[in-house]
């Protein structure tokens, strides 16, 4: 009976040990992965200082030209609106994770340097009779990019003194976010356009930091009437095209947190 006893304890404690090994290393394959995902995750504070431009691409409204015929009526047509905004401070913040780590100096990245722009917008032109523009106050981008980093900053556990960084990908625009006018807000549309960004990052005391340009850019498309429908001219009353662009620019200095 004793040994029919000890045998069932016997069994028992190596049950026992074999259920809580597994556990055990269920647990710590679950903390590995979290820690793997901890350490490609940064984060990043950016700021900008009278190096943020921003332009909307070119569109046509249909509208009052703010002309009269000769019977006295409004008269009607195509308006073009263009809107460029010149942030004097920017700000941001840049979640990245690292999708693929190849070394310790070398990685594939997503990232999105959401920022929010302090500035004014007015007529791309500078001229309400070139192009008319929504008139308001600050800015967003959400942009979107896929980089290659090298060196600094490119890995938690990278030892190079210096780093760059090479990315692509798209950028969501709103500018004039506080409008003076409320007319504003129908022609003044968010955009989207396509962006690249390249950086250099170096230590600064016991962090990295990067400085970052970022350009996007949009259809090339030509203008060849102005603010009233009427044939553009220019300053000898001579017709004239003027070819114009969405795009933005942006000179950035990227301050790595988590580091």
């Amino acid at each position: 009976m004793s040994k029919k006893i000890i045998l069932s304890a016997t069994l028992l404690l190596a049950f026992m040990t074999s259920v809580f090994a597994q556990e055990g290393s269920q647990e710590t394959e679950a903390k590995d992965k979290k820690n793997d995902l901890t350490n490609k995750f940064f984060l990043a504070i950016s700021t900008s200082t009278y190096t943020d431009i921003i332009v909307s691409p070119l569109k046509y409204y249909y509208g009052p030209t703010g002309l009269f015929d000769q019977k006295g009526d409004p008269t009607y047509g195509d308006i073009p609106y263009q809107t460029k905004e010149f942030n004097i401070f920017s700000m941001g913040i840049e979640p990245r994770f690292n999708l693929k780590e190849f070394d310790e100096n070398t990685s594939i990245s997503v990232s999105t340097p959401i920022s929010i722009g302090i500035g004014s917008s007015f007529s791309a032109a500078a001229d309400e009779l070139v192009v008319k523009g929504a008139q308001g106050f600050g800015s967003i981008q959400i942009p979107l990019l896929l980089k290659l980093n090298l060196g600094n900053g490119s890995t938690y556990t990278t030892q190079k003194d210096f780093g760059f960084s090479a990315g692509a990908g798209f950028e969501m625009n709103k500018i004039g976010l506080i409008s003076s006018t409320s007319s504003a807000n129908f022609y003044n549309k968010a955009f989207v356009l396509p962006c690249i960004s390249a950086g250099f990052t170096f230590m600064r005391n016991a962090s990295p930091m990067e400085i970052n340009i970022k350009y996007s850019f949009g259809k090339l498309l030509s203008q060849d009437t102005d603010a009233h429908g009427n044939p553009l001219l220019n300053n000898l009353n001579l017709p004239y095209t003027r070819d114009t662009r969405g795009k933005s620019i942006k000179l950035s200095f990227i301050y790595l947190m988590n580091y």
